[in-house]
């Protein structure tokens, strides 16, 4: 048997186990109080060894978990029109929306983080990376507003990107829509405006720019 077509088959079951896992993972996410290796083994057919083998460990299965519920919810899609935007209020009311829309579309993962986190120091440590990375974008957006002396008076970026991160977590869109009953859009749109008025000054007006060199203002890859 050629070489080339043994390895592409040993590439084919390794990508299927693979995906198997993850596949076992998401189906224990609805209940689960805990990402339990034993069980997404068992309902994966292998064994748990062949899950750390895969995987690293849980944080490391938790971060596979995370770049692939991320993919399917867009979320790199609106990051990037983030990053594209032409000002900074518009670079704010994209972030916050593609947060709110990540939040509804892939509600059941996000439930099982806050359940799991404080519980869980490892998935806890992981979750946590995740907010870092939030909170951090959103301050490089408040670093642009300062710039065009759109912040508001007595923040700094660092407090108004806390402040927007505060606006917009899960528990928000939990309280408004899973809790509250206000439909998904109506929600965001009011998020995004408490968002947006509370930390850019009202008498200010857009300077839209062409080439934001959002890295100059600190912009770093995302951390999963």
């Amino acid at each position: 048997m050629p070489r080339s077509y043994t390895q592409r088959a040993r590439a084919d079951k390794t990508a299927q186990t693979r995906a198997r896992i993850l596949r076992a993972a998401r189906e224990l996410l609805p209940h689960a109080d805990a990402l339990g290796v034993e069980e997404i083994a068992r309902r994966a057919r292998v064994y748990a060894p062949t899950v750390f083998s895969h995987f690293g460990s849980k944080a490391g299965l938790l971060s596979a978990l995370v770049d692939q519920v991320q993919g399917e919810a867009g979320l790199f899609a609106g990051f990037e029109r983030v990053w594209q935007s032409p000002d900074g209020e518009a670079a704010l009311r994209t972030m916050i929306e593609a947060t709110f829309r990540f939040w509804q579309q892939a509600w059941t993962f996000v439930e099982f983080g806050l359940r799991v986190r404080r519980t869980d120091p490892e998935l806890g440590a992981r979750f946590d990376r995740l907010d870092r990375s939030r909170l951090g974008h959103l301050v490089v957006i408040c670093r642009r507003l300062r710039q065009e002396l759109r912040l508001r008076r007595g923040l700094t970026p660092a407090q108004a990107g806390r402040l927007a991160f505060a606006l917009s977590t899960p528990y928000v869109y939990e309280a408004l829509v899973v809790q509250g009953g206000t439909s998904a859009p109506a929600a965001e749109r009011m998020v995004v405006d408490a968002v947006v008025g509370a930390v850019v000054r009202l008498d200010s007006r857009a300077a839209p720019s062409q080439a934001i060199d959002w890295a100059r203002l600190g912009l770093k890859p995302p951390v999963t």
